[in-house]
């Protein structure tokens, strides 16, 4: 497709036409349009949005949280994205994409715009595309852009990596307790959610966050715990407000500003390193690679076949 009707295609996007801001995903996906390419058009006007992480274990009610958010946020008249990403098969690379039909509030408003993907087994827990169409929806205008993890457990740190605030939602019930002891993403959490809340134990839950937050993190107090239930509702105003108070202060907020800085340097480094991998690694290296038989691993140490690969 030309350059031009790419333009075209972005044009619309900036004013919100649904049909354009999936051409211009998909396009991504595809790699009928190049990364680059989006990115030059879209990126400077891609930042007056707040994007929130939405992570945890599975089974935790992320994408039901998010479906009660989307109304009481649209009240307060601010536009919602959502990507939603769902676990893909390692063997067909396909997912279900069952998020799509959880969050039905977004069905009939024109303000919401929800994209559903698959994870395509990356560990992270989300795919670099996330951050393009992140950045895409941010473009079309919408102010508070959830991003959920597919819910992996521990290597879930990289949705930290692409988002303004990392939201970690826990349900009582479930053996949480000792996740959070070793969980690395505890650290990297701003926002605590304690869902399913009209459920047993989950003030004791609540109470196990805190001791732990006061011993690893030095405002403990400062750091929000919510205890929210999609079936009686209660917390959800709350932490809607809170969502809506974080987007009006974003950007007297030092905290958000400090990560959008490190999120920017982030991203060219992943950027320089795949394009020195992709410049790296030739035909004649990759035939090398992938004739190593038995007699090799016998007969060389892999650092002997690394130089003579980069000597390809």
């Amino acid at each position: 497709m030309s350059s031009k009707n790419l333009k075209e295609i972005a044009d619309k996007a900036r004013k919100n036409d649904f049909i354009s801001i999936s051409e211009l995903m998909t396009g991504i996906e595809n790699k009928v349009f190049s990364r680059k390419e989006v990115s030059q058009l879209i990126f400077k006007e891609s930042h007056e949005s707040l994007k929130i992480g939405i992570t945890g274990p599975p089974g935790a009610g992320k994408s039901s949280l998010m479906n009660k958010l989307i109304p009481l946020i649209r009240k307060q008249n601010l536009s919602v994205g959502v990507i939603a990403i769902d676990p893909s098969s390692p063997i067909t690379g396909g997912s279900f994409l069952g998020d799509r039909v959880r969050i039905n509030n977004a069905v009939s408003d024109n303000d919401v715009f929800v994209r559903s993907m698959g994870s395509r087994a990356e560990l992270g827990g989300v795919t670099e595309l996330a951050e393009d169409f992140s950045d895409i929806l941010a473009f079309s205008g919408k102010d508070i852009i959830f991003i959920e993890t597919v819910g992996v457990g521990q290597s879930e740190y990289s949705v930290s990596e692409i988002t303004d605030l990392t939201t970690l939602v826990f349900v009582p019930e479930s053996g949480d307790e000792i996740q959070l002891l070793k969980a690395g993403i505890l650290e990297l959490a701003d926002v605590f959610v304690v869902n399913k809340s009209d459920r047993k134990d989950s003030n004791l839950l609540v109470r196990s966050i805190k001791n732990i937050l006061s011993s690893t993190k030095k405002d403990a107090r400062k750091i929000p715990i919510f205890k929210t239930s999609c079936k009686t509702d209660e917390g959800l105003e709350d932490f809607a407000n809170e969502i809506v108070s974080y987007f009006n202060s974003m950007k007297e907020n030092d905290n958000i500003q400090e990560k959008k800085i490190l999120r920017y340097n982030r991203r060219i480094k992943s950027i320089i390193e795949k394009d020195i991998l992709n410049r790296f690694w030739n035909n004649e290296r990759i035939s090398l690679l992938d004739s190593i038989d038995k007699s090799s691993i016998k007969s060389k140490s892999p650092y002997e076949l690394v130089d003579e690969i980069k000597g390809k």
